[in-house]
């Protein structure tokens, strides 16, 4: 395998579709997204992405089976249009640019020839610290579809935050399928949900696929994602009690302060 390649499984027929990406990222983000609504909408996978810029590794399946990393992609029906999803194992690793823009490039080729125009990505978006629920970053390829993306999420509950950050970055499939697609004359939105980036945050997974799903007007039961945000909010707890102990261990005493006081 010298360059990347998308094995087919089937063509399906569909409808204006929009590309919507959840590939692995900051707290799996994307891709607890992307897996969700693949679930929720009993999505089909229709075709699969190989690259030689993935892990050169083999993953053992269910009942002993073993299989290349690779990337997926399913289609399902949308309402008014289908919707083709991708996730999958893995990214190209972030020291290999020229492997990024290559495998982005493919998947640019497939959806195209499927006639998508718009893409939709999914990731996180790393924070020291949260205060209440995630906020959604969002990023369009036009400053013109501010206002039609406005209009589509009146009503979401989810806190939108329109990036003004000058000179930031949108790192792998995320930006580049946005950037380069912009190229080719399509257009979307980037939406990465504020997180701490070192555990699986199904609660900023949640507040992006609300976006998303006002977006495209779907209906899509949030309850397996309420269940592990659950989980989430359990772990960070426990990660803060324990940096709670840390720092009050390394804390100089009360004593200790007063005798330096007196020095």
């Amino acid at each position: 395998m010298k360059e990347s390649f998308v094995h087919v499984l089937k063509r399906p027929k569909l409808r204006d579709p929009v590309l919507i990406e959840g590939l692995p990222g900051i707290g799996l983000v994307g891709k607890l997204a992307a897996d969700h609504l693949i679930q929720e909408l009993k999505a089909e996978k229709f075709a699969e992405l190989y690259s030689p810029h993935f892990m050169h590794q083999a993953i053992i399946r269910k009942n002993s089976v073993l299989d290349l990393m690779k990337n997926e992609f399913y289609y399902a029906d949308g309402g008014e249009r289908d919707l083709i999803i991708l996730t999958g194992d893995q990214q190209v690793a972030p020291t290999d640019s020229p492997g990024h823009f290559e495998v982005v490039g493919k998947i640019l080729d497939f959806t195209m020839d499927l006639g998508v125009r718009e893409i939709i990505t999914m990731g996180g978006f790393q924070v020291p610290e949260l205060e209440g629920e995630p906020k959604v970053m969002a990023a369009v390829t036009d400053e013109s579809l501010r206002d039609y993306y406005v209009k589509r999420l009146e009503g979401c509950p989810v806190s939108v935050i329109w990036r003004e950050d000058e000179g930031g970055s949108i790192v792998g499939a995320a930006g580049l399928l946005l950037g380069m697609g912009k190229l080719r004359g399509m257009f979307g939105i980037s939406l990465l949900g504020e997180s701490l980036g070192y555990i699986v945050d199904a609660k900023a997974a949640k507040a992006v696929l609300s976006v998303v799903t006002a977006i495209l007007g779907l209906e899509v039961d949030m309850g397996a994602l309420d269940e592990r945000a659950k989980e989430t909010e359990e772990i960070l707890r426990k990660v803060q009690e324990m940096q709670r102990a840390m720092l009050e261990q390394n804390l100089p005493s009360t004593q200790e302060e007063e005798d330096r006081g007196y020095f």
